[in-house]
């Protein structure tokens, strides 16, 4: 077995699942998070990094070992170094899921990361909270970053902690709140581009439907509607092409396995995936039913996360510059204290992303 890590620089032949007898080969420059940089920050072996990365869920290991790789890959990203000084006020990172959750969907933990590290050179101590933490437990905090999606409920509890409330990927200037999102219309319409201008026709999407933890608010997928629409316009769009599920994994296997078993012959040739972890799903159930990517279904995955670039084949996907979204966010608790409270006017800001080419499209 074969194993290639592109756009990089270490090729990684000769694989067996039973040793650690591994041949590296170098090539070309200097690539910052290389399977072998994360391993050795992690003190595990490369063999346990690369099962990891491609969400083998056969391989015993701890949900602690996960998290460390999953923490150092996604760390290797950022190089700015702490800056001295004394701690200046308390906030909180509220992230709407789990630990677990956020285990499965590393978009949410490079979100987290970034805020903390901004956090950590503004000199601001940080309280952490996840989805089974209750919100009343927030004390005495100057700011709150709320990570996620939140009902209106889970909103006014926050509220009656501190006035000073940031939502990150959650579009809340309409409810009259600060936040912080990524450009999902014109990244939709870059890959939609994308896939006509290569001669795609039968163009599908992946996606899901989301819930906030409490269950009381439901969110559609911005990107439907974008999605759609291009495709309306170039009267390509086929409602029997659109897949929904729920962000994970087993979702999207489920999913693409059960359009193959059903009608393999009108099943696209080109996907839109929402996120990598359903990609990677995506990727298993194309590989068991036997279709060639990208010569008999091209994918675009959607965030960038460390795991696009280790999965085989690995990712084309929109780069959302995550960690950038988390530092924004906790830049924007100063400009929210230097206005009057009565007379703040909520921001919206959007991150840009870019399209990167890899193995998995044409």
């Amino acid at each position: 077995m074969t194993y290639q890590v592109k756009e990089n620089i270490f090729i990684l032949v000769n694989y067996f699942k039973n040793n650690d007898n591994y041949f590296l080969e170098k090539r070309g420059g200097l690539f910052l998070a290389t399977i072998k940089d994360i391993a050795k920050k992690a003190g595990v072996s490369i063999t346990t990094v690369s099962r990891v990365l491609n969400y083998d869920k056969t391989l015993s290991v701890s949900d602690t070992t996960r998290k460390k790789i999953f923490r150092v890959a996604e760390d290797l990203a950022y190089t700015k170094k702490k800056k001295a000084g004394s701690v200046k006020d308390n906030i909180a990172i509220v992230q709407w899921y789990t630990e677990q959750q956020e285990l499965d969907d590393l978009y949410y933990l490079s979100i987290r990361m970034g805020a903390e590290k901004r956090a950590e050179r503004l000199h601001y101590k940080v309280h952490r909270f996840f989805a089974n933490d209750s919100l009343a437990n927030i004390r005495d905090v100057k700011a709150i970053i709320a990570i996620g999606k939140f009902s209106d409920r889970q909103i006014k509890s926050m509220l009656k902690v501190t006035p000073n409330v940031i939502f990150v990927d959650f579009d809340t200037l309409a409810k009259g709140y600060d936040c912080v999102v990524t450009d999902f219309e014109n990244a939709t319409k870059t890959v939609l581009k994308y896939f006509v201008d290569n001669g795609l026709t039968r163009i599908g999407m992946l996606s899901g439907v989301e819930y906030s933890s409490d269950h009381r608010l439901k969110i559609m997928d911005p990107r439907f509607d974008v999605f759609k629409n291009y495709l309306e316009d170039h009267s390509l769009y086929d409602p029997a092409n659109v897949f929904v599920g729920d962000f994970t994994i087993q979702s999207a296997f489920d999913l693409v396995n059960n359009a193959l078993k059903a009608n393999r012959e009108d099943f696209p040739n080109a996907l839109y995936i929402a996120n990598d972890a359903m990609a990677v799903g995506a990727l298993k159930a194309l590989h068991e039913n036997h279709v060639r990517v990208p010569e008999d279904v091209s994918l675009v995955s959607f965030n960038d996360t460390a795991v696009a670039k280790y999965v085989i084949p690995s990712l084309t996907s929109i780069k959302v510059d995550t960690g950038k979204m988390g530092e924004v966010a906790v830049s924007l608790v100063d400009a929210i204290e230097d206005d009057e409270d009565d007379n703040h006017t909520p921001q919206k800001v959007i991150v840009g992303n870019r399209f990167i080419k890899r193995e998995s499209s044409l």
